[in-house]
């Protein structure tokens, strides 16, 4: 199958956070072919705490540690022909928090946070309460197509 994105991952974390490459690549791509894009780049930096509060705060004007940030792009590259999409900051240190809190192996909400990620990209937002819903929907669909099954969503 031809990839429609080609992600960089930059581990910028200090240790290896588990990581299912295969599960990132299907996922991402999925959200894609619904938004019928196509030779794009991304990277993906995983980060830990204290860097995940240093971005938050310098673009956010937020103290903590997040999950997923999203920094858009849209540059093209006309060495390869794709269109860089953006980059996301994931919180590796947050997702295994969470993951531990939520019964999740930590893959599985790393590849959350991607996906988030991702669609906030595509232009998805959750800000309110509807548009929060219509994005986990979306998550919850795309997620299953690998075989990560989300129990439970935020509150």
């Amino acid at each position: 199958m031809t990839r429609r994105c080609e992600i960089a991952i930059v581990n910028q974390s200090g240790r290896k956070p588990e990581l299912e490459l295969a599960s990132v690549q299907a996922v991402v791509d999925a959200a894609l072919a619904e938004d019928r894009m196509d030779h794009c780049q991304l990277t993906v930096m995983l980060v830990e705490d204290q860097e995940s509060a240093r971005l938050h705060r310098q673009h956010f004007s937020d103290d903590e540690p997040t999950d997923v940030m999203t920094f858009p792009d849209g540059a093209f590259d006309p060495e390869t022909g794709r269109r860089h999409i953006g980059d996301l900051a994931v919180g590796v240190d947050v997702a295994k928090r969470v993951a531990a809190e939520r019964g999740r192996r930590e893959a599985d909400e790393i590849c959350l946070y991607i996906l988030h990620g991702v669609l906030h990209l595509l232009g998805y937002d959750d800000e309110d309460d509807g548009d929060l819903r219509e994005m986990w929907q979306v998550q919850r669909r795309l997620l299953a197509k690998v075989g990560i099954v989300l129990e439970a969503e935020p509150q």
